[in-house]
């Protein structure tokens, strides 16, 4: 063959690439401008946890594994499997780890250990950002979204079930644990006390259960103390939830209570109305005047307002009526269910049908620069709940980045609708659509209107109708939708961690996002520059 190509010389290679690293990438290679961006975070606050007088085996560099996690969701490398890989084949990680390769359970344990300092990326990420001019506070917008948890929806029990595995697993701990003292004892050759002879391992326990599929605890005997620990946290958040239902319920009776009361001032105001009508036209036909218009009716009763309003107060007392039955059944519910491996997940509705292990994921985002100020979790399927803690997390998350303003018109579609969150006190100007998307924004005249006419409603809906409004509301499906489209093309839709560390792992998320808005503007911004000072004119020469 006479045509010469270039190759190299293949694995055989004496050295593969060049002696000096900064030579492995080219100058605008992310894991740069990670490495330069993260030099201004405030990532020494990872290493407080680590003992001062220099004690135990040495760890890997605090600041060193949380810019490897930062670029690794940057790059969409989220597991700790995938983390651990990427020091071995992804050449920005290896500059970020210097050649060290910190395997997953460190990666995990790490997290694991810096739940704090990990949810802080979140603030730093958002200071980074505010530093290149991409936090505006005068309009931000919030949604949900569900994400897939690490644990699958057949694990749920009930609580009769949970009791019943918690106790035989304590049952075969404690006979593992007779069983372990008893071969002591016999080693030492020592009798054993008199009723305290070992439990024969061939008797009950977990490999014995009803469930058919515990008999692995009793190969790996360490495996049980983990599965009792998870069983006690699933039955602990399972009280959790009845108590919030318990809760939640005190607040729905006193809300049907209060709908009651305006009800009956509505059957009273279309009462005298009707009353009122029926004495004018008493009066003309004494002064023997002519009455037109529609038949006229006998009596208050056949008026059609107050018989609306009058069943409007029926059914709010039948639903008072049974709100208070429901609160007088006993607390603990048979069928109620939570998942053991990942107690804080539950069975949520899936957007296109059926059902999944999910997590209701919120977030709240600034209009224009897509930066997100604020991540939150919340255990229920729909939204209308989350709204007043994703502003409080937003709050907190300016206040630790050093943004004090207050944030002035925040968007909201009409899943989070209510008359509690139309009268939240706060300094933000809400707007949240009282019907479906389409008809809200204009691109269509289908859909139906509010039923209820609380002066909250009529309020919200009067704000939206105006042309202020209407501009602003446009605005909220391209400000936060492309967030979640954006964080789920990158890092999927399935979330690694359980329980609290979801929370962390949301954090991540969310500053690995805001990261790679922080490089883009910086990276533009430097590019103006250059571009200003290569036109700029010579300074004159000195005579």
């Amino acid at each position: 063959m006479s045509r010469k190509f270039r190759d190299g010389n293949g694995p055989d290679q004496a050295m593969l690439m060049p002696a000096d690293p900064r030579q492995w990438l080219p100058a605008d290679h992310l894991a740069w401008r990670v490495l330069e961006l993260a030099a201004e975070l405030d990532l020494p606050r990872f290493g407080a946890r680590y003992r001062a007088d220099g004690q135990g085996g040495r760890p890997y560099h605090p600041v060193m594994m949380a810019t490897l996690l930062l670029y690794c969701y940057c790059r969409g490398r989220r597991s700790s499997r995938e983390i651990e890989m990427a020091t071995f084949d992804d050449v920005g990680a290896r500059v970020i780890c210097g050649g060290l390769h910190p395997d997953h359970s460190t990666v995990a344990e790490f997290v694991r250990a810096n739940l704090e300092a990990v949810s802080a990326l979140l603030p730093e990420s958002v200071k980074a950002c505010a530093r290149e001019g991409l936090v505006s506070l005068a309009l931000v917008a919030g949604d949900g979204t569900k994400l897939k948890a690490n644990a699958a929806m057949a694990a749920n029990l009930t609580r009769e079930q949970l009791d019943a595995q918690i106790s035989e697993l304590e049952a075969w701990i404690d006979a593992e644990f007779r069983q372990w003292a008893q071969d002591i004892l016999d080693a030492e050759g020592i009798t054993a006390p008199a009723g305290a002879g070992a439990a024969s391992r061939d008797g009950g326990g977990p490999g014995d259960g009803s469930d058919g599929g515990t008999r692995k605890w009793s190969k790996k005997p360490g495996r049980a103390a983990q599965m009792l620990e998870r069983r006690l946290a699933a039955r602990a958040r399972l009280d959790g939830l009845q108590d919030k239902d318990q809760e939640k319920s005190g607040a729905r009776i006193a809300e049907l209570a209060a709908r009651i009361e305006r009800k009956e001032a509505a059957v009273r105001k279309w009462e005298n109305a009707a009353a009122g009508r029926l004495e004018a036209r008493a009066r003309k036909i004494a002064a023997g005047q002519r009455i037109s218009g529609a038949r006229p009716i006998a009596s208050i009763d056949e008026d059609r307002e107050v018989r609306r309003a009058r069943q409007a107060l029926d059914k709010a007392r039948a639903d008072y009526q049974a709100a208070r039955a429901e609160a007088a059944a006993p607390a603990a519910d048979p069928k109620a269910r939570v998942n053991p491996t990942d107690p804080s997940s539950r069975v949520m509705p899936l957007k296109k049908g059926g059902f999944d292990q999910l997590h209701n994921v919120q977030a709240l985002a600034t209009a224009t620069t897509q930066v997100i100020l604020a991540v939150t979790r919340h255990d229920s399927p729909v939204d209308v709940q989350a709204l007043e803690a994703l502003l409080a997390r937003a709050r907190r998350v300016l206040d630790q980045a050093g943004i004090h303003d207050e944030i002035r018109k925040a968007l909201f579609d009409a899943g989070y609708a209510s008359d509690a969150n139309f009268t939240l006190d706060l300094p933000t100007t809400l707007y949240i659509a009282v019907t479906r998307e389409a008809r809200q924004t204009g691109r269509s005249a289908h859909g139906r209107s509010p039923d209820t006419m609380l002066p909250s409603w009529e309020e919200m809906t009067a704000r939206l109708d105006t042309s202020e409004g209407r501009q602003l509301y446009r605005q909220r499906a391209a400000t936060i939708e492309p967030v979640f489209a954006q964080l789920t093309a990158r890092l999927g839709r399935t979330l690694n961690y359980r329980g609290n560390l979801v929370d962390a792992e949301l954090a991540l998320w969310a500053a690995s996002h805001n990261i790679l808005k922080a490089i883009t503007a910086r990276t533009r911004r430097l590019a103006r520059q250059a571009r200003t000072a290569s036109t700029a004119p010579a300074p004159a020469a000195a005579a």
